[in-house]
């Protein structure tokens, strides 16, 4: 399945819906922002977010502080291969709690978004970019939605590597580092509709 940028706010949640665990494909012209617009409001409110991804930048920073000022985004925790902890900081309320490290091992192979909320695990598996390709470049991705702890756990094996190595470095000053765990799995999500889903104004 390709999914199209004027289309998978639309298409990906309702075909993740449908089956629960989605690959699918892109033409290098899919954003973070726009994965993050398409599924995120499927894991409810009270959003844990993690995410691990080769670079960050403003539009995407201030769309994580957009969700935090609806009252959606409860933790944000950021892995980038180099420091960019003042950036990410900069661009953040203060009141938001943030977890921001980095580690040389994450690279174009090992993004992921791993969302918790009060319904269920929503997992992104595939390059997240920050830009649109300048070259058509087919991608491929895999989106789960659920509460299969088995499955969620085959996702975020990776993801909760990288935090622990990271977690070991020496902080360099001002940046945090993540604790010693893995991604927090919810143990019995709540089956109720959020009151006001992410995708909506």
């Amino acid at each position: 399945m390709i999914q199209e940028p004027c289309c998978i706010e639309r298409s990906l949640p309702l075909a993740v819906k449908k089956y629960g665990w989605l690959p699918w494909q892109s033409n290098g012209d899919i954003t973070i922002e726009k994965i993050l617009k398409a599924v995120s409001y499927l894991a409810g409110n009270a959003l844990d977010i993690s995410i691990c991804l080769p670079a960050i930048d403003i539009p995407a920073l201030r769309l994580f502080a957009w969700y935090f000022k609806r009252g959606w985004l409860k933790s944000l925790t950021i892995i980038t291969p180099d420091d960019q902890s003042e950036l990410i900081r900069a661009e953040l309320p203060a009141e938001l709690k943030l977890t921001v490290t980095n580690h040389a091992s994450v690279n174009e192979t090992s993004p992921i978004l791993f969302i918790q909320g009060e319904i269920q695990t929503v997992i992104v598996q595939g390059p997240l970019h920050t830009s649109i390709a300048t070259t058509p470049t087919r991608e491929n991705y895999i989106t789960y939605a659920g509460k299969d702890q088995d499955r969620i756990s085959q996702f975020t094996d990776t993801l909760s590597a990288l935090i622990r190595v990271a977690s070991k470095k020496k902080p360099k000053k001002g940046s945090a580092t993540v604790p010693a765990a893995s991604p927090a799995v919810p143990d019995a999500p709540s089956d109720s509709v959020p009151a006001n889903p992410p995708s909506e104004e």
